[in-house]
């Protein structure tokens, strides 16, 4: 049975933190406050500040707080839940996993599977990038049908030219009436060790190390 792990995928948490920062927010606080006083300081002793409008003013201020302190509490919460324990990583041990994948390692001038998947029928490009993102290859695999597919680049450039062995990155994309949509690759094998790196979990798949969050969908070994 294959269960899918596409919910912990938090897509907003870049978001978040770009957002969020404590700095921004403090500063945007202590400029509300100077502003403010600034005010207070500067307005006509004759005309002084009416009472509803300090009101106003400081009601605001009490909004920006809330807000800030939600933002933080959300930063919390999502960091929470991309954490791993040791005992989670343990448990996927011996199951059998598909992850994200966009490397391809070539030796010996043979390349591994590239392997994607299509969600409805669609016109398919490789793209294969050497380690300065310089492009080596494009092939036009023409109009793949749907579902999950393999092809084997030859370890060649564009001029027909054997290129040297090494870890490439590839790109693949679909034709949409609005261009080119990338849609990335997959790699599926037995998760053979776990490991914890700054905080993070990762997986060993077929000798490779991926994050978790890379995980696609899981399964028990033989069940794939």
């Amino acid at each position: 049975m294959i269960y899918d792990m596409s919910g912990i995928y938090l897509s907003s948490l870049t978001g978040v933190r770009n957002n969020s920062s404590s700095s921004s927010n403090s500063l945007d606080k202590e400029a509300f406050l100077r502003l403010l006083l600034q005010e207070l300081e500067m307005q006509d002793p004759l005309e002084p500040m009416e009472t509803k409008d300090m009101i106003s003013q400081l009601s605001q201020l009490t909004s920006l707080e809330q807000i800030t302190n939600l933002t933080s509490a959300v930063k919390d919460f999502v960091e929470a839940q991309t954490s791993v324990s040791p005992a989670q990583l343990a448990s996927l041990i011996g199951k059998y996993v598909v992850v994200r994948n966009n490397t391809v390692n070539l030796v010996g001038g043979q390349s591994d599977s590239i392997i994607f998947n299509v969600d409805e029928d669609a016109h398919v490009v490789v793209q294969i990038l050497d380690e300065n993102g310089k492009l080596v290859r494009t092939e036009d695999l023409g109009t793949v049908q749907v579902g999950v597919h393999a092809w084997q680049w030859d370890g060649r450039d564009d001029n027909g030219i054997s290129v040297e062995d090494g870890s490439y990155t590839y790109r693949v994309y679909k034709l949409t009436s609005s261009g080119l949509e990338e849609i990335g690759g997959m790699e599926g094998g037995v998760v053979e060790a776990v490991q914890i790196k700054d905080g993070k979990g990762f997986v060993l798949v077929n000798g490779s190390l991926y994050p978790v969050d890379s995980i696609l969908e899981i399964s028990q070994e033989g069940d794939a």
